[in-house]
């Protein structure tokens, strides 16, 4: 008996993943032309402000060693899976993304903004206030992506999330959220029989399935946002909606099968990254 290895038997049990229904070009290529790509970018990211080190710049458009940003990454992996239509939700340090992105042109899509109200209004909100203000349209398909949570050695994965959802909506839902299959735990984890430590392992896997920060939502999720948000209070779509559209059977996900996710929050994150792409 050892800890991983009941950690892996707890983890069948919680969740098991197969891989979408691969979907005609034709249908592919609707779905693509009828959907916006959401850039979550108002965030103020406090973790990261010992990487930004006075910079004004939010997170997602502060310049890696390579001289890319997370955000341009983001743009390059949709846009190269042939998605044209793009809206930066923004509020803290707005100013770094504009300048970084300008209208889209130099990607070969279509960046518009929009912008939160001066109060913070959480990823819900964003969303309710991109609805209100038409930034993004009421009969598009939405990707909201955070684009700090980087997905790397996976070029297909827009088509493979995009996959899944389309394989969801068949089945009644209209949302899909992107799952990691776990993470590591951040210290030595122990199994424990009437206080006699049985085993140890550092940094185990726990295979708890995780939000990776990448939801795809059908129009008919719109309705979700104009009840359970407003635009006067902080709230996440995560912690209020996803237990709603769960509870109806509405809720379908994409298993990160492939490639490599890292979240980059931190100095820890953002030093994985760097390593990553050198």
């Amino acid at each position: 008996m050892s800890l991983q290895t009941e950690l892996d038997t707890l983890g069948s049990k919680i969740a098991s993943f197969h891989e979408p229904a691969k979907v005609q070009d034709v249908e592919w290529q609707q779905f693509v032309d009828n959907t916006t790509i959401a850039l979550m970018a108002g965030g103020e990211s406090s973790r990261f402000s010992s990487v930004l080190d006075g910079t004004q710049a939010n997170k997602s458009a502060f310049e890696l060693p390579n001289g890319d940003t997370m955000i341009e990454m983001c743009i390059r992996m949709y846009r190269d899976a042939g998605f044209k239509n793009f809206v930066a939700l923004v509020f803290h340090n707005a100013h770094s993304i504009e300048e970084r992105l300008g209208d889209g042109s130099k990607f070969g899509v279509k960046i518009s903004y929009s912008y939160d109200p001066e109060i913070p209004i959480g990823k819900g909100g964003a969303v309710l206030n991109a609805l209100e203000n038409g930034s993004i349209p009421e009969a598009h398909n939405l990707i909201v992506v955070n684009p700090d949570d980087v997905v790397l050695k996976f070029p297909e994965f827009p088509r493979y999330i995009s996959e899944a959802h389309l394989e969801g909506v068949k089945q009644g839902s209209i949302a899909t959220a992107v799952l990691g299959l776990g993470q590591a735990y951040s210290s030595t984890g122990m199994m424990v029989v009437d206080n006699k430590v049985v085993d140890t392992k550092m940094y185990p896997f726990i295979p708890v399935p995780a939000h990776v920060g990448i939801t795809v939502f059908s129009p008919a999720a719109y309705a979700y946002f104009r009840e359970n948000f407003s635009l006067t209070e902080k709230s996440d779509f995560e912690n209020i909606l996803f237990p709603i559209l769960a509870g109806e059977g509405k809720l379908w996900s994409a298993g990160l099968t492939k490639g490599l996710w890292i979240a980059v929050n931190d100095a820890k994150t953002y030093k994985q990254l760097c390593s990553e792409l050198s």
